[in-house]
């Protein structure tokens, strides 16, 4: 009986396919959704669980300098060493009006 989950999350989609390929033997059913989540039963540890691999989709944040230190040609690289650092939402979410 097979009562213990494992989560996997890969960094992309085709890597979260190639592991659950790998680790299942390519016996896997995959649900498609925002993001595919390839599930299988096998071993971890020597118990039987149930996997789900699944991956993440582009970045969550961005992260960049202030303005005043994008211009290359006036900006000394050490003073990026005490730059504040500016963090945007990569993706945004748009609201409908």
């Amino acid at each position: 009986m097979v009562s213990q989950k494992v989560l996997m999350v890969a960094e992309k989609p085709s890597i979260a396919l190639s592991i659950a390929t790998v680790l299942s033997r390519g016996q896997m059913s995959t649900r498609r959704g925002s993001t595919e989540v390839h599930e299988f039963d096998g071993k971890f540890l020597g118990s039987h669980v149930h996997y789900k691999v699944t991956s993440v989709t582009g970045h969550v944040f961005s992260v960049d300098f202030p303005a005043t230190y994008q211009d290359w040609a006036v900006t000394d690289p050490l003073d990026l060493f005490q730059a504040p650092i500016v963090k945007t939402e990569s993706n945004p979410k748009k609201l409908l009006y």
